[in-house]
C-alpha cells in the first residue's frame, strides 16, 4: 500500500515538471548513483574512516555561562539528566528507558519485533567481531579501547561502560544491522517500526545539558559545603559520560555504516550538537585527552565530508532537511581548521542559508512547511547560525572573501567569492546576514509569540515531530510513572520505572527558548518579558556573539506587520451569519458560551499571519485560532493536515477546541492519516466525508485543493 502511493506521489510530481528540470534530474540522480556505487565498493574493500583529516584544534566561539542562571537550570533538570548518565532516554514517547543491547521492548500497537542479541562488552572491543563491517573492525575496537571505565564511589567499585545501542528502534524491538552500508537502509522495513526513534537517540541533543550541567558542577564544587555537594554530580563525571558516549557512537557506526547515516539532515544536528556540548565543556575548563580529541576532530572532518557529499538538496524545492544540513556544515566549518577545502564548505553554507532563510520563511515570520512545530525546528537552525556568523574570527570572515569555488563540485554551485558583506546599522561589524534577513529573524520571534496561548503552549497546526535543532534547556514537568501512564495511552505496559518514581515529561510545546534565544540576538524588552530571565539561551548567545545586537525592525516606530491585518466589511460577515442560521443539525454545531466581565471586549487585539495562513483573536483570558492559507512547502503540503477553517479555542485557560497534533509518520500509515484527516480537527466537513485534500498519494503530501478564503 505504502510502495504504491509512493509510486503514485513521484509520478505526480514528475508530470508536474518541465522537460529540461526532468533530464537535468534524471543525469544527476545517474551521476549519484554511479558515485554511490564506487563509494560502497571503496567502503567495502578498504574501510570508511578517513585517512587524511585536520588534527589541529578546533576553534571555541561559547563563553562562560553566570552560574546563578544555570543553578536554576540545573534544579529543573536534574532528574533527566540523571536519567542520561544511566543511559535512560524518553525517545519520542517511549517512556524512560535504558537504552542497552538486549532490552525487550514492548511493541507498537501489537507490532512487536523480538530481535535481541546478547553481548557480552570487554574492554578490548572483541565483542565488536560480526558486528562491525570487516574493514572498519580493527579501528572500531581501537575507538572502543579508549573508553573508561566509569568509577562508583557509593559502591567502592570500578564499573564497566555499558554501550548504547544505536540502532534499536525501542518502541517496537526492530534493530537495524551495524554493517549495512548507509544506502541500503530500509526506512520503513515492517510495519510498526519507527525509524526516527534509533534517529532522534543518536542526535545526541542530551549531551549539550550533560555539558551545561558540568558547569553547575564546577561552580558548586568551588563554592558549596560538603552537605550541599551531595546533589550535585562530580563535573569530571559529566566529561566523562560525554567522552565515553562519544567514542562509544563512533566505534559502533563506523561513517556510511548503520542507521544513523542514512539521512544527512541527522548527520548535521548531531554533529553541530557535539560541537556545543564540546564546547561548553571547554570554557569551564575541562581537557580532554589528546587521543581522544584526535578521534572526535576526525569524526567531525567524517560528519561534513557526508553532508557535502549527500546534500538533501532539490532543484524545486528544499525543507528543513536541507536547511539542517547547510546549518550543520557551518557549524562543522566554522570550527575545524581552515583549509582550502573547509573554507569552501563554509562558503557555500552561507551561501545557502542566505537564500534557504528567505526561501523558507516567509515576510511576516511563519514558515513554509505550515507547521508550528517545524517552525521552531527550522527557526532554532537559523539563530544559531546567525549567531555562529556574528562569532566568526576575522580569519574566518576573510576565508568568505577568498575561497575557491573550484573545489565545490557538487550541487547546488558555489558561486565565484568574495560572498556579500553588509555593515551592521550603528555598527562596524560587518557580516553576510542582510537586512532582509535580520527582519526576518525578528518577525519569526513574533510568530512564536503570538501562536502561544495563555496557558503558554503554541497552538499544532500541521505535523508534529517534536524535532529540535539544539536542547538547551527543554522544559521538564515533574509527575510520577503512575499519572504519565494515566495521561497517555502510548506508556499503556511501560514498567520499567515503578508507578511511584519521578518522571520527567518534557513540555514540547513550549516555546519560549527559541524566543530566548533570539532575544541574545536582539536585546528585544517585549521578547524578554515573554520568555522571563530563566533561559540560559539569551546570555548564551549574547555572549557568543561578544554582545552584538541586532538593530529591530520597530526601533523607529513601527508597529509588527502580523496587526496590520484587514478582515472584510461587517457586511460580509452579517451574511455568513445568516448562511449558517439556514443550516440545520447535524451540518452545524453551536456552542453558547457565557462571558460574565464586563471588560472582557475591550481588550481584544487581532493579528492575522495571511502567508502562513493564520488568524488569531486574542486577549489575557481568550484565544482564537482560525486557521486559513496555504497548504506549505510551494504547494506540495508535505507536513500540513486537512485542517482548513479549523479552529483552537481557549477560554480562562481551558481548552474548548484543540488540534491533536500529530501520532505517527511512517510506522503506521493509516494512523498517520487519521491524524492529518479532517476528522481530527474543529472544522467544516463535508456532508459524504469525503476529504477536502487528498491523503492518498503519499504520508508526506497534501495537494492544495480546499482553497479556503479569508
Amino acid at each position: 500500500m505504502n510502495l504504491h502511493k509512493n509510486i503514485l506521489s513521484k509520478l505526480f510530481r514528475v508530470i508536474q515538471l518541465p522537460p529540461e528540470i526532468l533530464l537535468r534530474k534524471i543525469s544527476r540522480i545517474l551521476c549519484r548513483r554511479i558515485k554511490s556505487s564506487f563509494q560502497k565498493l571503496r567502503d567495502r574493500k578498504a574501510g570508511s574512516f578517513a585517512s587524511n583529516y585536520p588534527e589541529e584544534t578546533l576553534n571555541t566561539y561559547f563563553q562562560p555561562i553566570s552560574p546563578d542562571l544555570i543553578s536554576n537550570w540545573y534544579e529543573n533538570l536534574i532528574g533527566s539528566n540523571n536519567n542520561y548518565l544511566d543511559h535512560c532516554f524518553d525517545v519520542l514517547g517511549s517512556g524512560w528507558i535504558n537504552v542497552r543491547h538486549g532490552i525487550d521492548c514492548r511493541g507498537l500497537k501489537g507490532y512487536r519485533y523480538d530481535m535481541r542479541k546478547g553481548i557480552e562488552p570487554d574492554h578490548e572491543g572483541n565483542w565488536l567481531e560480526g558486528i562491525i563491517c570487516p574493514t572498519n573492525l580493527k579501528e572500531s575496537q581501537k575507538i572502543w579501547q579508549l573508553i573508561y571505565e566509569i568509577p562508583d564511589a557509593q559502591a567502592h567499585i570500578i564499573a564497566p561502560y555499558i554501550p548504547i545501542d544505536w540502532h534499536r528502534d525501542v518502541k517496537s524491538g526492530y534493530r537495524w544491522s551495524e554493517s549495512a552500508w548507509y544506502g541500503d537502509i530500509p526506512i520503513a522495513p515492517c510495519p510498526g517500526v519507527d525509524i526516527k526513534v534509533p534517529w532522534e537517540l543518536a542526535r545526541m541533543q542530551h549531551l549539550v545539558q550533560l555539558a551545561v550541567a558540568s558547569c553547575v558542577a564546577t561552580n558548586r564544587t568551588k563554592t558549596a559545603g560538603r552537605q550541599e555537594n551531595k546533589r550535585y554530580i562530580s563535573p569530571q563525571k559529566y566529561s566523562m559520560e560525554f567522552r565515553n558516549q562519544i567514542l562509544d557512537f563512533i566505534s559502533t557506526n563506523p561513517p556510511r555504516y548503520g542507521v544513523n547515516w542514512t539521512i544527512s539532515m541527522e548527520v548535521a544536528i548531531r554533529s553541530s550538537n557535539w560541537l556545543i556540548a564540546y564546547d561548553i565543556f571547554r570554557i569551564k575548563g575541562t581537557k580532554f585527552d589528546r587521543e581522544f580529541n584526535k578521534i572526535f576532530v576526525r569524526s567531525i572532518y567524517e560528519h561534513g565530508l557526508h553532508i557535502i557529499n549527500n546534500l538533501e538538496w532539490n532543484e524545486e524545492q528544499r525543507t528543513n532537511h536541507y536547511l539542517a544540513n547547510i546549518v550543520g556544515l557551518l557549524f562543522i566549518a566554522a570550527y575545524l581548521p581552515s583549509s582550502a577545502e573547509i573554507d569552501a564548505w563554509m562558503a557555500f553554507a552561507v551561501q545557502e542559508i542566505i537564500k534557504e532563510a528567505l526561501a523558507q520563511f516567509y515576510a511576516d515570520g511563519g514558515n513554509f512547511e505550515a507547521s508550528t512545530s517545524y517552525h521552531r525546528f527550522s527557526a532554532e537552525m537559523l539563530t544559531y547560525a546567525i549567531a555562529l556568523l556574528l562569532s566568526l574570527s576575522n580569519d574566518k570572515l576573510d576565508a568568505l572573501r577568498r575561497y575557491n569555488h573550484r573545489i565545490h563540485r557538487v550541487y547546488p554551485k558555489l558561486k565565484r567569492g568574495p560572498l556579500t558583506f553588509y555593515r551592521l546599522p550603528d555598527s562596524d561589524v560587518q557580516s553576510p546576514i542582510s537586512p532582509e534577513i535580520i527582519q526576518r529573524i525578528e518577525k519569526i520571534a513574533e510568530f512564536a509569540i503570538h501562536i502561544t496561548k495563555p496557558t503558554g503552549q503554541i497552538v499544532q497546526i500541521g505535523d508534529n515531530d517534536s524535532g529540535r535543532f539544539v536542547k538547551i534547556q527543554p522544559i521538564f514537568r515533574k509527575t510520577t510513572v503512575a499519572s504519565a501512564k494515566e495521561k497517555y495511552a502510548n506508556l499503556k505496559g511501560y514498567n520499567h520505572l515503578p508507578d511511584q518514581s519521578e518522571y520527567s515529561e518534557e513540555d514540547i510545546l513550549d516555546h519560549r527558548s527559541l524566543v530566548a534565544a533570539i532575544n541574545g540576538l536582539f536585546g528585544k524588552k517585549e521578547f524578554g518579558q515573554f520568555t522571563g530571565n530563566s533561559f540560559i539561551e539569551t546570555e548564551l548567545i549574547q555572549k557568543m556573539t561578544g554582545g552584538i545586537r541586532l538593530p529591530s525592525c520597530q526601533r523607529n516606530g513601527a508597529k509588527p506587520s502580523a496587526k496590520h491585518v484587514r478582515i472584510d466589511s461587517g457586511k460580509i460577515m452579517h451574511d455568513l451569519i445568516i448562511q449558517s442560521e439556514r443550516l440545520n443539525r447535524p451540518r452545524k454545531q453551536v456552542a453558547n458560551l457565557r462571558i460574565t466581565d464586563e471588560h472582557f471586549f475591550n481588550t481584544f487585539e487581532l493579528i492575522g499571519y495571511p502567508d502562513f495562513g493564520i488568524y488569531i483573536y486574542r486577549n489575557d483570558q481568550f484565544y482564537l485560532l482560525i486557521r486559513c492559507g496555504p497548504v506549505g512547502q510551494n504547494g506540495f503540503g508535505g507536513h500540513a493536515h486537512n485542517d482548513q477553517l479549523s479552529i483552537e479555542l481557549q477560554i480562562d485557560l481551558k481548552d474548548i477546541a484543540v488540534d491533536p497534533g500529530t501520532y505517527l509518520y511512517t510506522p503506521l500509515s493509516d494512523l498517520r492519516n487519521q491524524y492529518r484527516s479532517v476528522s481530527a480537527h474543529y472544522g467544516p466537513q463535508l456532508a459524504d466525508s469525503r476529504e477536502p485534500g487528498r491523503l492518498d498519494l503519499s504520508l508526506f503530501q497534501l495537494p492544495e485543493q480546499a482553497n479556503s478564503e479569508c
